[in-house]
């Protein structure tokens, strides 16, 4: 509770002002009309209209969703050549869409949209928003590629067999910016061309199609770790974020430029975030265009992003390397701990205070991670609560800098730590550890479930580890936020126990939380089953990746079954099973070996877990 007080204080006098002046604008200028987006070719303007209408009628087939595409490319054309051919060239692009749907015979009765058209325009498109369902069973899953049938469609209708591909990704996803399925789809289609070529077609798309997949899905996953950010935490945390990072990349800009486009941003995330993708779109361009209007104050960054095409300007930005510091920056920010007014200008404006010291500490360090510099301005609200109310506030102040200090240095060696233990272990056994080690602080989650965040969690690994140390950590910061986001996704959906709840309850202090957790003082440990440990001769011939799944779940229900097990009891019992299947696959007979040896092991094991 306390940090949601600081972050409400942190922004809500800041942005009020810009959050009303940016509705306003809004409302007051003319609508974006089918005629304004004639500036994109007919094959992006086919693409924006084919992922619009996926998303709202997710569960239409693709020959009504393409007639509804076809039907609005003719619309675009009619209006570019003349705006008062017809009503809808003056509408606002979203009502046209949306007209689009409701004027299809069967369309919108047929998918349960009839009640949505019924009504007026502003209601009309609240009505299909709230339609949008992003669960992860409402439509089927994606369906596994066959490389020959692919190959032979994407050589005789390739525009056809990426477009199917939009469709199929951006019904499933309805809440994900368009340009996401953009760049998946020029992904997928050099991987098509690629694994098209060679021989052995299905080795290529399980390798590259997977790499591609996985990549996009990341993509989404950090959207959506957003949009969780913003739902559970509000507005102002997310602009705080936004704060950090564009100080990191402007830091040339000043105070009120940086707080403007932040709070822009965070407007834009919301509109994705509520399924409104188009509105998402389009003001995001709109942003991408005052920036590259005004890059010579902004970053020296920006050329090659702005001169690019239009729809891959604002990732390119997004991504886009952090200008230089100013020379004459001050290596340090001493007015927020030396000055003797410190803590009356903090007393008549809390929020712009903090959300300066904010902007200053991160502009001076892109070597730290967004949630990080939050972390550290929280530390810094609470310095001044704490030392304004002393005689020597100043002196004080001095003191806890110290304090904040020693918290970056214990996050760097935590970092440090981690990396040191993956790359020892490798990547198998560093997961291992992992879910010896969340399976004591969550042992409700099932073996799927820690599977998936523990995978997450080495990706973190993988990922930073080889980076310098002042990189590595605000990689590990970043990665390590998105997994416990994750956990926290999953205590959102099943509740896992009151102290995982506790920590997702906290942002910028999640990772410590859970960093300090035990194991689950309320948790009943499951009886021992005995067939998750009763290995077969099928084992000795699966696949490695298949052997070792089934080695984490026995390592995971092992945990599950005695959370508070030791390290050396952990370490004999893994060692007496491996001796068992490596014996046991080395034998003629596999079978007989595991059913005469797979019980004595099960004894051996719960007599050392004290349990004859």
């Amino acid at each position: 509770m306390k940090w949601v007080t600081f972050i409400s204080c942190l922004f809500l006098l800041s942005f009020t002002e810009s959050k009303y002046l940016s509705r306003a604008y809004r409302e007051a200028e003319p609508p974006t009309t089918i005629k304004h987006v004639s500036v994109l070719s007919d094959e992006h303007l086919e693409k924006i209209c084919l992922v619009l209408f996926s998303q709202f009628i997710q569960k239409g087939t693709h020959e009504e969703v393409h007639k509804l595409v076809e039907d609005t490319l003719a619309l675009a054309k009619k209006c570019t050549a003349d705006e008062h051919s017809d009503v809808e060239c003056t509408k606002p692009l979203s009502t046209v869409l949306l007209d689009e749907i409701c004027h299809e015979e069967g369309i919108a009765a047929k998918y349960g949209f009839a009640p949505c058209c019924a009504q007026a325009d502003l209601e009309r498109h609240e009505c299909f928003l709230a339609h949008k369902n992003g669960s992860r069973y409402y439509i089927s899953p994606f369906p596994k590629l066959d490389p020959e049938a692919t190959c032979k469609q994407f050589h005789d209708k390739k525009v056809e067999a990426l477009n199917h591909y939009i469709y199929e990704a951006a019904r499933r996803q309805p809440f994900t910016k368009i340009v996401t399925f953009l760049h998946g789809e020029k992904e997928y289609e050099e991987v098509l061309t690629e694994c098209c070529q060679v021989e052995d077609k299905h080795a290529c798309f399980d390798d590259k199609v997977a790499a591609a997949t996985k990549r996009m899905l990341k993509a989404i996953g950090v959207e959506k770790h957003q949009c969780s950010v913003l739902r559970k935490f509000g507005m102002e945390s997310l602009q705080g974020l936004k704060i950090a990072q564009m100080s990191q990349k402007f830091p040339k800009t000043n105070f009120q430029t940086i707080k403007d486009i932040s709070g822009k941003i965070g407007h834009i995330y919301e509109e994705c975030c509520r399924g409104d993708t188009l509105d998402c779109m389009l003001d995001r361009k709109k942003l991408t265009d005052y920036v590259c209007s005004h890059q010579d104050t902004l970053s020296s960054k920006l050329k090659h992003c702005c001169e690019g095409p239009i729809l891959e300007r604002g990732e390119c930005i997004a991504h886009a390397e952090n200008d230089d510091k100013p020379a004459d920056l001050s290596p340090t920010v001493r007015e927020f701990i030396d000055d003797q007014a410190v803590c009356q200008h903090y007393a008549e404006n809390k929020g712009v205070h903090l959300a300066k010291f904010l902007c200053e500490y991160s502009r001076r360090h892109d070597e730290l991670a967004p949630v990080m510099l939050l972390r550290l301005a929280k530390g810094y609200e609470e310095m001044l609560e704490k030392c304004c109310a002393t005689e020597h506030p100043v002196t004080c102040l001095q003191e806890g800098e110290q304090l904040l200090n020693k918290h970056f240095a214990e996050s760097t060696a935590i970092v440090k730590a981690n990396c040191d233990l993956y790359k020892q272990l490798g990547s198998y056994l560093f997961q291992n550890e992992i879910i010896v080690r969340y399976g004591r602080k969550a042992p409700q989650l099932t073996s799927d479930k820690i599977r998936a965040l523990t995978r997450r969690m080495v990706g973190v690994a993988a990922d930073c580890c080889h980076l310098d140390g002042a990189h590595r950590v605000a990689c590990a910061e970043n990665h390590v936020d998105l997994a416990l986001g994750f956990l926290c996704y999953l205590n959102e959906q099943h509740p896992v126990n009151k102290q995982v709840g506790k920590c997702c309850d906290t942002y910028t202090k999640r990772r410590e939380c859970f960093i300090g957790l035990g194991p689950d003082p309320d948790y009943v440990p499951v009886p021992f089953n005995t067939e998750i440990v009763h290995f077969h001769a099928d084992y000795c011939t699966a696949k490695p990746e298949e052997q070792q799944e089934k080695k984490q779940i026995m390592l995971f229900h092992i945990i599950q079954h005695k959370p508070d097990i030791s390290e050396e009891q952990l370490a004999t019992a893994i060692v007496d099973f491996t001796d068992v299947v490596t014996n046991c696959c080395s034998k003629e007979n596999k079978e007989e070996c595991f059913n005469t040896e797979i019980p004595k092991l099960i004894e051996r094991t719960k007599a050392a877990l004290g349990e004859q």
